[in-house]
């Protein structure tokens, strides 16, 4: 065991080890930094715990992958951003959630399109007697049903149609 009485920065090359456990416990904070690839491969799970923040940076892209389930719990907020590229969340065989339960949930294409497509339905519902709003500033509305009907409900006589 390694002990030293004032804080310092320490280089330490640990052995491979095949059957046994690594354990890194720090006060302050612990710093990986590699020249090639940094992996962390478990068997059964890997938790990262931080009373502040968990910060990931890489020039170029961060993967995680899992067979089973991937959870990002925030008590303030979670944001994935892709300044020059696209952000996806994609589920093969069940669905993707974006819930926020006090606030709203954004989704905004600068130059682009936004697109939902279900092979089943699209809902958006508002609660509480608020409003579902559908604008395009510069371009048309499309509202298509192929093999059902279009409903378009107003309350109190408000609706209007604009040519």
């Amino acid at each position: 065991m390694f002990t030293t009485t004032r804080p310092q920065a320490l280089s330490i090359t640990l052995p491979s080890y095949t059957d046994d456990s690594v354990r890194i416990t720090a006060s302050d904070s612990v710093r990986i930094t590699a020249n090639d690839s940094v992996r962390i491969t478990a068997a059964d799970s890997v938790r990262i715990t931080a009373s502040d923040s968990v910060r990931i940076t890489m020039d170029d892209s961060v993967r995680i992958t899992a067979s089973d389930s991937v959870r990002i719990t925030c008590a303030d907020s979670v944001r994935i951003t892709a300044r020059e590229d696209s952000v996806r969340i994609t589920a093969h065989d069940d669905s993707v959630r974006i819930t926020a339960r006090e606030d709203s949930v954004r989704i905004t294409a600068h130059d682009d399109s936004v697109r939902i497509t279900m092979d089943d339905s699209v809902r958006i519902t508002a609660l509480n007697d608020d409003s579902v709003r559908i604008t395009a500033h510069d371009d048309s509305v499309r509202i298509t049903a192929h093999d059902d009907s279009v409903r378009i409900t107003a309350r109190r006589d408000d609706f209007t149609l604009a040519a």
